[in-house]
């Protein structure tokens, strides 16, 4: 009698220990989060090096380290002429789009007007701007929050980048490094989710640029066909912005549409009917059947998952939310329904 309430009171104690663990680690995660996105992206850009890097060590039996060098060196290539080709185009749109939505958002601005719900939307925001600019030292303030900004994406751009390069050089020493921090009875295991996990988000790079591509080279020319100026930098935007699953493709409309309203309310409305009849092909067609071969994710839990990132982290969770749920779901499935819940009935 005595050793069962020993074997309550232990399990009581491992229970409560544990509980105060996760709870720790949660408070870490929720004060850390920005540091673990930048690890979590590091890793996912180490996943698109690798991967291009293992399939040329397939096709062409080079060594490992060559063709990750050799992947690097044609992502450069293939970025710096790519900039340069289109950099004078995009550069000469990207100014007129500059100079053409000031006027754009006041023409939609006085149609709004017009109308009774349009004028309760614009009452709802300010109606001086230019109050912020009133003095040299708001200016200031605002060039220098600007700055802060830009220095800040870059530095951690750069640190995504660093990262996933040191990553990719040798993958299999950080997974081994990570797998030998738990019992030898569990690492053999540990080793296949984590495999089962690289799978999972090689899989989802290739599915995102695979959609992105289509994306853009729709948007390009149905914006063509149309007459709208200024096709490659929105198609850009749009295949970009369709990194983010369910909100970059409305996010892609904000520079579209008023630019197609200059041209008259019929031809904002071609261009809304454009960016919905993609994203449902997109959407309904193309995404599923890439899912169906490459990696699945429900809609709705994608949503969520988006939703609660950004409100806690911003820009950065709402654009990692994707490839950290997918993840997650081959975590929970492989560790928890397999290993515990299927394993313990």
């Amino acid at each position: 009698m005595e050793q069962s309430g020993n074997k309550i009171s232990s399990k009581a104690a491992i229970s409560t220990f544990v509980a105060l663990l996760l709870i720790a680690l949660f408070l870490l995660i929720w004060h850390t989060a920005n540091f673990f996105l930048l690890v979590f992206g590091g890793i996912l850009f180490s996943v698109l090096l690798s991967s291009l890097a293992y399939f040329l060590h397939r096709k062409t039996k080079l060594n490992y380290t060559i063709s990750l060098i050799a992947v690097v060196l044609a992502l450069v290539i293939i970025l710096a002429g790519t900039v340069l080709l289109l950099a004078p185009t995009v550069s000469q749109q990207a100014e007129e789009l500059a100079q053409s939505l000031p006027q754009a958002f006041q023409n939609l601005k006085e149609s709004l007007s017009k109308t009774s719900w349009g004028k309760q939307l614009l009452d709802g925001m300010p109606q001086k701007p230019g109050k912020f600019l009133s003095n040299n030292k708001d200016v200031l303030g605002q060039l220098t929050g600007v700055f802060s900004s830009t220095l800040s994406v870059l530095a951690n751009l750069l640190i995504v980048i660093i990262t996933g390069i040191y990553l990719a050089s040798s993958p299999g020493s950080y997974k081994n490094g990570f797998v030998q921090l738990f019992t030898p009875s569990f690492r053999n295991r540990l080793s296949q989710v984590l495999d089962q996990c690289y799978d999972t988000l090689s899989n989802w790079l290739l599915s995102r640029f695979i959609s992105m591509i289509v994306v853009g080279v729709a948007t390009a020319v149905g914006l063509a066909l149309l007459g709208l100026p200024l096709p490659i930098v929105l198609a850009i935007i749009a295949a970009f912005l369709n990194f983010i699953p369910n909100l970059g493709p409305y996010l892609a409309l904000i520079p579209a549409l008023p630019l197609a309203y200059l041209q008259g309310p019929d031809q904002a409305l071609y261009v809304f009917l454009l960016y919905m009849g993609i994203q449902t092909i997109e959407g309904y067609i193309l995404t599923p059947m890439l899912d169906k071969k490459l990696v699945s994710m429900p809609p709705a839990l994608l949503l969520f998952g988006q939703v609660l990132l950004g409100l806690l982290v911003g820009i950065t969770g709402i654009l990692l939310a994707s490839p950290i749920i997918a993840v997650l779901l081959v975590l929970v499935k492989e560790l928890y329904i397999k290993d515990y819940l299927e394993k313990n009935k």
